[in-house]
């Protein structure tokens, strides 16, 4: 037991001595390895020195590619001098990747290497095979070719270059009236045509073929011209505003759904009406707050709906948000003929009867103007439309002017041009999807002369571009596409035109004018008809040997026919009766006292009638009420007051015995 305790003894000093020894062995390490760290630095690289590196190699593998390429031709003498030009380019290199170079005398690199390394700094990739470098002649050609457009490389383009006016094509709205309203959807799909006939014309590219036919063609508001269309943003809600003081709202596919409601004409303050009470001119979609939208009419207001307030029930918007009543220099009505919203939606423009330009801040409650002038127009005034900065308002008039104005100064236009006759209230005006150019249309100043759409430039206000259209046709609405670079106007006469660019322009009628017409439905069914020819049949061949039977005659014709027409004719059949229901169905009455108000009459009227009913004598029961008859006759008593004063009535009472008198026959009797 000693010897055993001892020995475990000895082994844990042992273990205690070898955990020691190595605890201080790893701390020596430890102490070693931190001195050995912090012995060393930070590894740098000299960016220059790798650059001139893969340079030497760059230059090196080019004059590689170049010699084989030189070998490739079989030229002895082109692979000579290759071979030399790529020995001497491998000594420069060798000599550049040696970081030395040596000169007659045997010193370092001297002037002349660095010149020539100087010079083979321009390296390039390898020419494919077969390249010949150009001559003088093709370079000189080059450069002529640069000259076209050596006038404006300072300027930019033209900007007759800029309007996609190149192509046209001609569409048809149905009849030869006038088309007031025209209107584009956001992703340029579809547009819409309405005007002095009532109807909606309905395109889509995407269903139009070289025919240019409309896919749809509506009357939504009945008898009332349609003033004005427009597209929501999304494309899903159409307004139409026409001559009745309801705007119509229509789904994507022409489907009315709804409507505004009609205000009340006889409240004196328009603010008290839930609706217009007048036409609707103009109508226009809030860009920022989707579902709202604004229209304006000749009751002198201005009001605000909003697509949340539609109403299954009654198919209506109820009541509008907002409204804006718009007064004269007199204090009273004028009336809007257009309104529009700045790009950010926060301003609020509308041009009026009267001549006069008004614009407010669009907030929750619009009580005065921000900017006015009285006399903006000599005339009415038919489109107002907002730059893109939102800054400055282009106006056109009745009295044929175009204006542009600041809104920080009321007092004058910064430009003006007159001599743009117009006679249509919806005439349009316009910036392009840049804003480098304005557009506007116009109306013969004559009678047979030339309407025109024309193009301005916004700075100079004159005229660079004009499209015309004889025989006393007058441009009215012109909407500029941003998306398809393309343009939609609508004339006078009926028709409408669209203007393009094969190079600038981008889808809309470029795929449709290329597009193969359609076979219709009806030309794809083969139909074949049976010929029958009776007088052919068997039937009516003559079985006799007289000449009368051998002869086809009417009888037999008819006879035919009318065989026929009873294998045809399916019998009639006389459907089942339906089961007798009710009081007097069928012809027959049902018995009283079926209901409980038939079962109450009844027994008030055996209630009162019960002693007149129990009484077997009739005749006593009437004499009884002689003397009240008498003293106050009525009805009948009182006309035979005079013929009769005297009442008589029958006294005799035939007895059992007497001969029964013979009773009146009401009814003959049947004959046998």
């Amino acid at each position: 037991m000693e010897s055993r305790t001892k020995t475990s003894h000895e082994n844990l000093e042992e273990g205690e001595a070898s955990t020691t020894n190595s605890s201080t062995k790893g701390n020596e390490n430890a102490t070693a390895a931190s001195s050995a760290n912090t012995d060393k630095r930070a590894r740098t690289f000299d960016l220059t020195a790798i650059f001139e590196e893969t340079k030497r190699t760059a230059q090196t593998q080019f004059a590689e590619s170049h010699l084989a390429k030189e070998e490739e031709k079989g030229s002895e003498h082109s692979a000579r001098q290759g071979t030399s030009k790529a020995q001497t380019s491998r000594e420069k290199a060798h000599e550049n990747s040696d970081g030395r170079g040596t000169n007659s005398d045997g010193n370092g690199a001297g002037p002349v290497a660095a010149e020539e390394a100087d010079s083979d700094d321009d390296f390039m990739p390898s020419l494919p095979p077969g390249f010949a470098p150009k001559n003088d002649q093709s370079a000189k050609d080059d450069e002529s070719d640069g000259d076209d457009f050596a006038d404006y490389a300072g300027e930019g383009l033209p900007v007759i270059k800029l309007i996609p006016a190149a192509s046209e094509v001609t569409l048809e709205h149905g009849s030869k009236m006038a088309v007031t309203a025209i209107a584009f959807d956001g992703p340029g799909t579809r547009f819409l045509a309405g005007g002095y006939d009532c109807s909606l014309s309905m395109f889509e590219f995407q269903k139009m073929d070289r025919s240019l036919k409309a896919d749809r063609v509506v009357e939504p508001c009945e008898n009332n011209v349609i003033h004005h269309l427009s597209f929501s943003p999304n494309g899903e809600s159409i307004i139409v505003c026409n001559g009745s003081p309801q705007v119509i709202l229509l789904d994507r596919r022409g489907t009315r759904f709804g409507e505004t409601v009609r205000g009340d004409q006889y409240l004196v303050d328009l603010s008290n009406t839930k609706g217009h009470t007048a036409t609707v001119m103009c109508s226009v979609w809030n860009p920022i707050v989707k579902g709202e939208f604004l229209t304006c009419s000749d009751d002198g207001t201005i009001r605000f709906w909003h697509l949340d307030d539609f109403k299954q029930i009654t198919k209506q918007i109820n009541k509008q948000r907002k409204i804006i009543k718009l007064k004269n220099a007199n204090g009273k009505r004028a009336q809007p003929q257009t309104c529009a919203l700045s790009f950010d939606g926060k301003l609020v423009a509308a041009g009026c009867g009267d001549g006069s330009l008004q614009v407010w801040k669009n907030s929750k409650i619009i009580v005065s103007t921000t900017y006015l002038v009285r006399k903006a127009h000599n005339g009415a005034i038919t489109c107002v439309r907002f730059s893109h900065d939102g800054k400055r308002l282009l106006t056109r008039g009745l009295d044929g002017a175009l204006k542009l104005w600041s809104l920080d100064d009321n007092k004058a236009p910064l430009k003006m041009k007159t001599g743009l006759h117009t006679e249509y209230k919806e005439s349009d005006c316009g910036w392009a999807p840049r804003g480098e150019v304005i557009y506007v249309t116009c109306s013969p100043a004559t009678e047979g002369g030339a309407g025109s759409l024309q193009f301005l430039d916004p700075e100079t206000f004159e005229v660079v571009y004009k499209i015309e259209y004889p025989n006393g046709v007058s441009a009215i609405r012109c909407i500029w596409h941003p998306r398809l670079n393309q343009m939609l106007v609508s004339l006078s006469d009926g028709t409408l035109r669209i203007y393009y660019d094969p190079e600038t322009s981008l889808m809309g009628i470029k795929q449709c004018v290329t597009r193969p017409l359609r076979r219709s439905r009806a030309e794809e069914v083969i139909k074949e008809e049976m010929i029958l020819a009776p007088l052919a049949l068997e039937m009516f061949q003559g079985r006799g040997e007289e000449p009368e039977d051998k002869e086809v005659t009417e009888w037999r014709l008819r006879r035919y026919l009318r065989m026929k027409d009873n294998e045809i004719r399916k019998p009639f059949k006389k459907p089942a009766e339906m089961p007798l229901s009710g009081p007097s169905t069928g012809g027959r009455i049902n018995k009283t006292g079926g209901t409980i108000h038939s079962f109450l009459a009844q027994q008030m009227g055996k209630e009162r009638n019960k002693d007149f009913l129990a009484d077997n004598d009739v005749r006593a029961s009437i004499l009884r009420h002689a003397e009240a008859a008498e003293a106050e006759p009525l009805y009948v008593a009182k006309a035979y007051a005079k013929t009769q004063p005297v009442t008589l009535f029958q006294n005799k009472i035939a007895d059992d015995d007497d001969e029964e008198e013979e009773a009146p026959m009401m009814k003959r009797p049947k004959r046998e």
